[in-house]
């Protein structure tokens, strides 16, 4: 971001990038606490209810907005003629993901191998295997029935989508609305003509070719930010322009959640999943988009020090929220009086103090493992293998 805003924003740096990957994340662990918790997200203040219940309940969608910025952020230094060679995009990717993942896929081995209930070692073998290889996404004992940590498989998605990406890329900057069209009709066409007629989507939902639609949408956002970011004439216009569709983006996005909150059931979730996500992912490139062009102090609003440090280890939240969330349940952290199920029962105060504990172990255990793992990895990986 620069000193002077008339210059506008750094086209090599999205402020509402920051912010998105914030609130994404957390509303996701937010979805996740409330399937333990069943707290009830609304609060009644100076003559005022406000009750979050649609965007908590639908959290879940939000996968496909951190998507898109996995998309956008991406293909971004392509978009500025910044590209790294593919070995070094690659290996810069894998210093990114891999030290958290396999880190956590550690821990989940270890506790699913000591576990009164493991009977079964050679699927443990399998769903490790696919694990490691990212196609744990493709079948249910490692996607759905996972004994090691379901929320990996979107990191199966990103990889399969960074394999693409050293060769897409230049494309889609010589021919940026024909291989965005390609992308969004191939992705739509495996939508709507392969996935949503079949009687039980579970393993379909969430594969590449479904997520091509986010990635494009990703993608024509970072190429429309390159271009506009750098132009200094009309400054004010753009950033007009630019807040005026961040604005409308935001509330498209909580429109679509609003409506998605009255699907019942896991099938009809899936097909609106399905049926809103070209649109939601093209309201969460509106956002990135229009929010990273806007006036210098909404930009600083989507990214200061604290939204960044949120940032910095919402990787790490995402990863550990869930599995912590159920284990603090299962052993009963806080106490709570009902035989079982104390969100069932809803019992109180154990619904705030659980859900508040949820919060706040998981950003623990984030930061712990950004700032003792993640990030040393990182530094001596770019040190031993880019030489930097």
């Amino acid at each position: 971001m620069t000193a002077n805003d008339k210059r506008g924003p750094d086209p090599g740096y999205a402020a509402a990038g920051d912010l998105l990957r914030v609130l994404s994340v957390f509303l996701i662990g937010w979805f996740h606490i409330w399937q333990q918790s069943w707290l009830s997200p609304a609060l009644a203040a100076g003559g005022h209810y406000i009750d979050l219940t649609p965007w908590v309940r639908t959290g879940y969608m939000l996968v496909d907005l951190m998507l898109v910025l996995s998309g956008f952020l991406a293909y971004l230094p392509y978009a500025n003629h910044a590209e790294r060679s593919p070995r070094e995009f690659y290996l810069r990717r894998a210093l990114r993901i891999l030290p958290s993942y396999w880190f956590c896929l550690i821990i989940m081995l270890v506790i699913a191998v000591t576990s009164p209930d493991f009977r079964d070692p050679w699927r443990l073998v399998k769903d490790l295997l696919a694990h490691l290889g990212f196609v744990h996404d493709l079948w249910g004992f490692s996607y759905n029935a996972s004994r090691l940590n379901a929320v990996l498989w979107t990191l199966a998605v990103e990889v399969q989508f960074y394999l693409l990406l050293p060769a897409l890329a230049p494309v889609f900057r010589k021919h940026p609305l024909i291989t965005w069209g390609v992308m969004t009709g191939a992705g739509l066409s495996f939508m709507f003509l392969w996935t949503l007629p079949m009687a039980d989507t579970t393993l379909f939902v969430n594969r590449l070719p479904n997520m091509l639609v986010v990635y494009a949408n990703g993608m024509m956002a970072a190429h429309l930010y390159a271009a506009l970011a750098g132009m200094k004439e009309r400054r004010w216009l753009i950033a007009l322009a630019g807040t005026l569709v961040c604005i409308a983006s935001a509330w498209g996005v909580a429109a679509i959640m609003r409506e998605q909150s009255h699907a019942a059931g896991y099938d009809m979730i899936r097909l609106g999943q399905l049926r809103w996500r070209w649109l939601l992912s093209l309201c969460g490139a509106g956002f990135l988009l229009g929010g990273s062009l806007s006036f210098r102090p909404v930009r600083l609003a989507m990214s200061n020090p604290f939204v960044r440090f949120l940032s910095g280890i919402s990787y790490n939240f995402y990863i550990w929220h869930q599995w912590l969330a159920v284990k603090l349940k299962e052993w009963r952290i806080p106490a709570y009086t009902s035989p079982e199920n104390p969100n069932v029962a809803g019992e109180m105060p154990w619904q705030l103090h659980y859900t508040l504990l949820c919060f706040a172990a998981a950003m623990v255990v984030a930061a712990a493992i950004t700032y003792l793992v993640e990030k040393p990895c990182a530094r001596l990986g770019r040190k031993r293998l880019l030489g930097r």
